[in-house]
């Protein structure tokens, strides 16, 4: 792996997962799965919702074949679970993006999804007991792939998110088990970008949003299950804190105000903050800076120069001080009168 030719392989693949992604993104903006403008839409005209296929079809293929160019395998329980865990999300994702079931459909796919993630090895160890370290790892993984398909209401927000998110992971893992198929998670998402940023040609959808979710929910489980002086554990939240935070305080708000946390809504501070007149661009922009915060602190944790709890506490000025942005621009467009 450290000579050059070595490396060739690898780039290769990256290169082509890239392409394959694109390619299928292409070919789904002219299928007739249409996402209509509604209540909460941050859009104006039907637009077709399938680029998530490519994204998740790329990534699947991709990664038995990293392995067997890693000397592995093409498959392990771990990765078949990941694998597996991926596509049945993705399926019956695609078929709710086509179909508009009800919520509890796509509740209990989610969990399925845990399930055999969890099942076949990617989950907490040694935090509350084997029981409890299930249930937890299952929420974790259920809490994540809800977060990031609430947080996809924007071009480029949650998908560029986890690109940057990935590419992070890649660099600080401790192991190619967990690095390759978070630089082919990256890579695909590349394909998928330039069709929906800063304007789009078609969205991820729920399959795409969904199966990204799980996705990063598994990379930071597999990072958790690493020596806990790496302080790996506290990767994923801090990258993904905006997307976290967001989602987080939002259900909390909505708590308190006492509206049903299932009922779709505009209540989300990046909504908020297009709603307030901020170019969605920019507000896309500010989340992927977040993610690049919460990796430069990944970095000092995993090198040892902060200590995973102290690094969590330098996620909050950020969102602190974004909360308060959006909440006085939204109060300055009510009394404007938008």
């Amino acid at each position: 792996m450290n000579d050059p030719l070595s490396l060739m392989p690898f780039a290769t693949l990256l290169i082509a997962t890239w392409a394959s992604a694109a390619l299928m993104v292409l070919g789904a903006t002219r299928l007739n799965v249409l996402d209509h403008p509604g209540h909460r839409s941050s859009h104006t005209r039907p637009t077709p919702k399938g680029g998530g296929l490519g994204i998740i079809a790329a990534f699947v293929v991709a990664v038995p074949i990293a392995r067997h160019l890693d000397g592995l395998p093409f498959l392990s329980v771990a990765t078949f679970g990941m694998i597996a865990a991926t596509i049945v999300l993705a399926v019956v994702s695609w078929l709710d993006d086509v179909y508009q079931w009800r919520p509890a459909i796509k509740l209990a796919a989610q969990f399925a999804a845990a399930a055999i993630l969890v099942g076949t090895g990617t989950r907490l160890s040694g935090v509350a007991g084997q029981a409890g370290d299930i249930i937890l790892s299952v929420m974790w993984l259920v809490y994540v792939t809800n977060a990031v398909n609430f947080m996809d209401g924007l071009n480029g927000l949650a998908s560029g998110a986890i690109m940057l998110a990935c590419l992070v992971i890649a660099c600080v893992a401790p192991s190619p088990a967990v690095a390759l198929p978070a630089l082919l998670l990256a890579a695909a998402i590349a394909g998928f970008i330039p069709f929906n940023f800063p304007s789009a040609r078609i969205f991820m959808g729920d399959v795409g949003s969904q199966g990204c979710g799980v996705l990063i929910g598994a990379f930071g489980l597999m990072l958790a299950d690493t020596p806990p002086a790496f302080g790996a554990w506290s990767g994923v939240p801090l990258l993904m804190s905006g997307l976290l935070y967001d989602v987080t305080l939002t259900l909390f708000r909505r708590w308190r105000a006492g509206a049903r946390l299932t009922e779709s809504h505009r209540d989300h501070l990046y909504q908020l903050a297009a709603r307030g007149g901020m170019p969605p661009a920019l507000v896309t922009l500010i989340h992927w800076g977040f993610v690049i915060w919460g990796g430069a602190l990944t970095v000092a944790v995993v090198r040892g120069w902060c200590g995973p709890v102290p690094a969590l506490l330098l996620v909050l000025p950020p969102q602190i001080m974004w909360t308060w942005q959006v909440l006085i621009r939204m109060r300055r467009a009510r009394a404007g009168g938008a």
